[in-house]
């Protein structure tokens, strides 16, 4: 009798032990992934605060004729450069940026420097960026992020000269 009693202890603490582990492998399924989650959203939170992450602006179409009054009347140097396409983004701290995809039209290497590129500020104002300097091949596109400082009008347009 006390065998079988000793048995049946073994096979309950042997049942209890199997369900214990397949318990703990569903949770680590569910819980591991979540906490995470949890701390990835944590570090990014804060790595960025609200205010600093950049959202698309309204586009303004290239038919809409802008020709400010400027003083200073800031033009983009004369380059072999075509905008192919822009998008236009800020964040709530007035900071402007562009993601624009450019071209080469020249068979030859060229350096777009920041004097290349102006950007057109709701109020009138005309701003080169605070840093660029790409080389391209001849014929080559390449998108760029592109940073215009801080103001409180958005851009309506970037532009270079060919």
């Amino acid at each position: 009798m006390r065998e079988s009693v000793r048995s049946a202890l073994r096979n309950q603490c042997a049942y209890l032990l199997w369900l214990f582990n397949t318990i703990m492998k569903t949770l680590s399924k569910i819980i591991l992934p979540f906490l995470l989650l949890v701390f990835q959203h944590i570090s990014y939170a804060e790595s960025y605060s609200q205010g600093e992450a950049l959202t698309i602006d309204e586009t303004i179409p290239e038919t809409v004729n802008l020709e400010f009054s400027d003083a200073s009347d800031l033009s983009p140097k004369i380059g072999e450069f075509k905008i192919l396409s822009s998008i236009l983004m800020s964040n709530l701290s007035g900071e402007r940026w562009a993601t624009v995809t450019m071209k080469n039209l020249s068979s030859g290497q060229r350096i777009l420097d920041k004097e290349h590129v102006v950007a057109i500020f709701a109020n009138g104002e005309k701003r080169n960026p605070s840093q660029a300097e790409y080389r391209f091949s001849g014929q080559e596109e390449i998108t760029m992020i592109i940073n215009f400082g801080k103001s409180k009008f958005p851009i309506l347009r970037v532009r270079v000269s060919k």
